[in-house]
């Protein structure tokens, strides 16, 4: 026979597509893809929140525009407010304000101030309501099985409990509550009445 011969340079070794499947060689452990669909699933949920509060929050910035336009700094606050607004901009993500050389009349503030607490309260109802119309039943399903699970299926990979729970943290459910300490409501500025 000859050295060339396509038998000789071909290795005996023959495993089928199933059992390789099966014994994990070209994919993650099944501990590792877990984690990865519990942090994907919370990840669309966060990116989710994240997106629609942005939208929501368009509203309220063009108000605060319109209040840094007929106002000449943010010391004329008490002329329509009763406190200081200046916690707005960064609450609702805003550019700084460019505030107007000259204060506009005290008829124009408060008109503008009203639109500016009509918008606050309106955000504030619609987030609330978002946040209690998102489906967490399966990202929460996630979640519970990753608490349950994950542990478990490392330890059979690694072949030791304490290694295994060595820096496990459980995840907590989600729920609008917990997405509103996250995402919180804006503060409604009180107007001032004179």
């Amino acid at each position: 026979m000859s050295d060339d011969s396509p038998d000789d340079s071909v290795p005996m070794v023959s495993v089928d597509r199933e059992a390789r499947e099966l014994m994990g060689l070209f994919d993650l452990p099944a501990f590792a893809r877990r984690g990865q669909d519990m942090e994907y699933s919370l990840n669309r949920v966060h990116v989710r929140c994240r997106d629609q509060r942005d939208e929501l929050l368009e509203m309220v910035r063009m108000r605060l525009r319109q209040w840094s336009r007929v106002a000449s700094g943010p010391q004329d606050w008490s002329e329509a407010f009763t406190g200081p607004i200046d916690s707005l901009w960064q609450l609702a993500e805003c550019e700084p304000p460019g505030w107007a050389g000259r204060a506009a009349s005290l008829r124009q503030q408060r008109t503008v101030a009203r639109d500016v607490i009509g918008s606050v309260q309106r955000f504030n109802q619609r987030w609330v309501q978002f946040l209690r119309s998102l489906n967490l039943g399966p990202t929460n399903q996630a979640i519970d099985q990753y608490n349950e699970y994950y542990v478990l299926e490392k330890e059979c990979v690694m072949g030791s409990a304490r290694l295994a729970a060595r820096h496990f943290t459980r995840v907590p459910r989600l729920s609008p509550e917990s997405l509103l300490e996250r995402y919180p409501m804006l503060p409604v500025p009180e107007p001032c009445v004179r």
